[in-house]
């Protein structure tokens, strides 16, 4: 399985989906993290472009997520009409992934705890590894960062300081490293 990693827009002029669709993705999935104004807002979710098997790999994904994380499971939700609006733009299967909130305490943590990171990178990369061709081409995206329009963007405040983008792409990262293990095999 093939790599590559989405930079620049992803909303206004869409260069990670122009990136995507020049690759041939089979899949793309966009690493986020949830964050409120109410610290006790918990909870899993993953979005759909409903292309293909996204609603699928979305389901799976989320199931994954919450086994994991023992969060609770708030949806797969459509991208359409959403804050995920810009996966519809994608011409393959593509979906967005929300772990936790980044602003509730006990959440936090999960994301500060290597070893969890660990798990959880290593449990999406098998799943991704048995569900795509051996050939497939995935695209990655962290969002926030990376972009054009905004390099500064690092996405929402964790509840330690640091931010959203930072948590999203350390975990992109073990699933990526992952997934070029298990595809070496």
């Amino acid at each position: 399985m093939r790599i590559i990693w989405l930079k620049g827009d992803y909303v206004g002029n869409r260069e990670r989906q122009a990136q995507a669709s020049k690759a041939n993705c089979r899949l793309v999935i966009s690493f986020h993290f949830n964050a409120h104004p109410n610290p006790r807002a918990n909870g899993s979710e993953v979005f759909s472009n409903g292309k293909g098997d996204a609603d699928y790999i979305a389901a799976r994904l989320l199931h994954i997520i919450t086994n994991i994380l023992g969060t609770r499971s708030r949806g797969v939700k459509p991208a359409q009409g959403s804050r995920a609006g810009f996966l519809k733009f994608y011409h393959c299967p593509a979906v967005l992934l929300e772990p936790c909130f980044i602003t509730n305490p006990e959440e936090a943590n999960l994301v500060h705890d290597v070893q969890t990171v660990r798990r959880l990178g290593e449990a999406i990369a098998d799943a991704l590894v048995k569900w795509l061709p051996f050939d497939a081409v995935l695209g990655l995206d962290i969002g926030h960062k990376f972009k054009t329009s905004q390099p500064n963007d690092r996405g929402a405040r964790c509840f330690y300081g640091d931010f959203e983008a930072d948590h999203a792409e350390q975990l992109a990262k073990v699933v990526a490293a992952s997934i070029q293990i298990r595809s070496a095999v």
